[in-house]
């Protein structure tokens, strides 16, 4: 999997290796229990189509516009404590800014993988050494605790120096994303800017962090230097920060512990996704981490568990996760838990929180699961929120929404805790969700393929190029597709001669009656499962596959209440709404029903909203509109004819505000 050159280098204790190419950006060892791996980063690269599009506007569009709306004033604050800058009005920004700043960093690092660019090489590593020079002797970095004074959220004023007071405070949060940022940095450049500064972050939680007691857990709130630490592990292979990780993982579930940061119940013995919906698949993510290294069954199967409750029973149609804005603790009725999970199947439309970084995350473990078991069913999920989740962000990336509400009622929206009319640049202050965004874009290829010791994975579809090594045979495939507006997907051979190597190719679950040929040869093929195709591979040999992509009518599972007789549309992974722009004059969203038989029109509209495949059906609308000045009123039976048009709903609130909805009234 790697290519070492022969020497080391000894830094604090840690004997690293020094690589003559990039590695993976999640690398698990040779010798963990993961049924599949990365492969390295730069080792895929878009070439045409939906993701392409996306990953080049990252460095021309995202990056500068999140520099100039909160990027610019977050590295203000590692000025002031790097290079001892002017604090003018101190520190500025969330308790988690550090965090969100390493992420947009680590963006373009994902960026510099691919395209290998040297101006942007140097932009890297001169906030890279800044970044290093904030970290403290001892190696804390927090800077607003470091610079001890400043304005939250750009409001509130505040006065602090004193370390891990109050859970709130994200310390440990913004630790973790500088770990990753650190070791992806490390992956990519081969370069030691990061890493032996994030050597001294490490070694700092291994330090404080020794004895796990209460308080010390329940500081411990959205943990992302549980995955970080197991990063630094395998970059460095010190076992220190693999047990530092382990001592995380197991203080969950503390006497009188809240449910909001999962400290209710011991995580091996947990069965639910539980508390905020961030901080739960943040934590989770690291388990996997940990369980692949470890081995370790006991925490593999409460993490299945977990899972299949996250995505069974409590996320939306659109993969989104965190329904509710103000929730329930299952075992505390007394606790009110923000951003939550909820109770099994209570999920909602109009006021579904459903926090972009939330559906991100989630679609990080499910990723971490298919690395731990190879099943299929992670990756159907993981697509689903990958390309829905694209609602938070305007088409030309400057612009976002923190929650991902599946209706929206326009001017009479009733607006609950960061609902915006439209998307927002600089109104928000929390801004954690664009700078996730800004590093899924640059990193969606490193979802695109996964490998073991005999076989390539496809998991991710999109035209691509990838060249990678199996048995120390170069593997090397184009592959070109509209995906995701037609499921026909074409792979060509370009790597070694009678190179050994089975492909396995992702067919979803929706794919109906999907076929898959090599050279016009049928492979047996099953949605739900991966198609095998074992050969001794010679160049120009062709894979078609056929995923048979067709619109498909949804209804929720009974238990929902609120979506009970109502169905939603997809087509492959997309899920499709409509927009009251598209609606017929005299017609009103809340008076619109499909009908059980609806059968679609599909057609690709290269000139709306960036090119976009709709869907078009005759449906319903009620002749008599209800009296609003009415709770309930006797029924008035009778129903028009008319042609709806939908749109993929991650395109939605492009136009203007106007409502939406993604499910409709059935008439059966």
């Amino acid at each position: 999997m790697k290519t070492q050159i022969i020497c080391s280098l000894f830094i604090s204790g840690c004997v690293i290796p020094s690589y003559s190419h990039t590695t993976p950006y999640i690398d698990a060892t040779q010798n963990s229990c993961a049924k599949v791996h990365c492969l390295n980063m730069g080792e895929v690269a878009w070439s045409d189509g939906f993701w392409k599009d996306r990953f080049d506007m990252v460095i021309p569009n995202v990056i500068p516009a999140q520099y100039d709306y909160f990027m610019g004033f977050s590295e203000y604050n590692f000025r002031i404590v790097g290079d001892k800058a002017d604090p003018k009005n101190g520190f500025r920004g969330t308790h988690w800014q550090d965090g969100d700043y390493y992420k947009w960093l680590e963006a373009q690092v994902a960026v510099y993988s691919v395209t290998k660019d040297p101006v942007l090489l140097d932009l890297i590593e001169e906030k890279a050494a800044l970044l290093a020079r904030s970290v403290a002797d001892d190696g804390y970095i927090t800077t607003h605790t470091q610079i001890g004074f400043g304005l939250l959220s750009e409001k509130k004023k505040y006065k602090n120096t004193k370390r891990f007071i109050a859970p709130n405070q994200h310390e440990t949060y913004n630790m973790g994303h500088f770990l990753t940022l650190a070791t992806t940095h490390y992956r990519v450049t081969g370069r030691r800017t990061l890493i032996d500064a994030a050597i001294k972050v490490g070694n700092f939680l291994d330090s404080y962090f020794k004895v796990m007691t209460p308080e010390l857990t329940d500081i411990d709130y959205n943990p992302t230097q549980i995955m970080g630490l197991m990063e630094l592990y395998r970059c460095t292979g010190d076992k220190r920060y693999m047990d530092c990780a382990n001592r995380f993982i197991s203080a969950r579930g503390q006497k009188n512990g809240r449910t909001e940061n999962q400290n209710d119940t011991k995580l091996r013995s947990e069965k639910r996704a539980v508390g905020h919906a961030v901080l739960a698949p943040v934590l989770y993510i690291g388990a996997a981490d940990y369980v692949a290294e470890s081995g370790d069954t006991v925490l593999l199967g409460a993490l299945k568990n977990i899972w299949e409750d996250m995505y069974l029973r409590k996320a939306s149609f659109t993969g989104g996760l965190g329904n509710v804005h103000g929730g329930p603790s299952e075992k505390n009725r007394n606790e009110v838990v923000h951003e939550a999970f909820g109770y099994p199947y209570h999920i909602h439309s109009a006021s579904a929180y459903n926090e972009t970084c939330a559906t991100f995350y989630g679609a990080y473990f499910s990723w971490r699961m298919f690395m731990l078991t190879g099943e299929v069913k992670y990756l159907d999920t993981m697509e689903k929120a990958f390309y829905n989740n694209l609602s938070s962000m305007g088409l030309d990336g400057k612009s976002y929404f923190y929650t991902n509400v599946l209706r929206w009622h326009a001017d009479n929206h009733y607006m609950l805790s960061m609902d915006y009319h439209n998307r927002w640049t600089t109104e928000c202050a929390c801004v954690c969700c664009p700078t996730s965004l800004a590093r899924f874009l640059a990193e969606t290829k490193e979802y695109a393929y996964a490998k073991n010791d005999d076989a390539l994975y496809v998991t991710l579809y999109g035209s691509n190029n990838i060249e990678t090594s199996i048995k120390g045979q170069n593997v090397a495939f184009s592959q070109s597709t509209d995906y995701p507006w037609n499921g026909n997907i074409r792979m060509t051979y370009k790597g070694d001669k009678n190179a050994d190597f089975i492909l396995k190719l992702r067919i979803p679950e929706w794919a109906d009656q999907p076929q898959v040929m090599v050279n016009n040869e049928s492979v047996e093929t099953q949605a739900g499962t991966f198609a095998s195709v074992a050969r001794k591979w010679r160049k120009g040999d062709v894979v078609e596959i056929s995923l048979n992509m067709k619109p498909q009518i949804v209804e929720a599972n009974p238990m929902v209440e609120e979506l009970r007789n109502q169905v939603a549309v997809s087509c492959g992974p997309l899920v499709y709404c409509a927009e009251a722009v598209d609606l017929p004059n005299g017609v009103e969203m809340k008076d619109v029903i499909i009908p059980s038989d609806a059968e679609f029109i599909e057609k690709f509209d290269k000139a709306l909203l960036g090119g976009v495949r709709t869907l078009t059906t005759e449906a319903l609308v009620r002749k008599s509109s209800f009296d609003e000045n009415n709770l309930y009123s006797p029924l008035k039976r009778g129903y028009d004819d008319f042609t709806l048009k939908l749109i993929p709903y991650y395109a939605w609130a492009n136009r203007g505000e106007c409502e939406m909805t993604v499910f409709f009234p059935l008439r059966w």
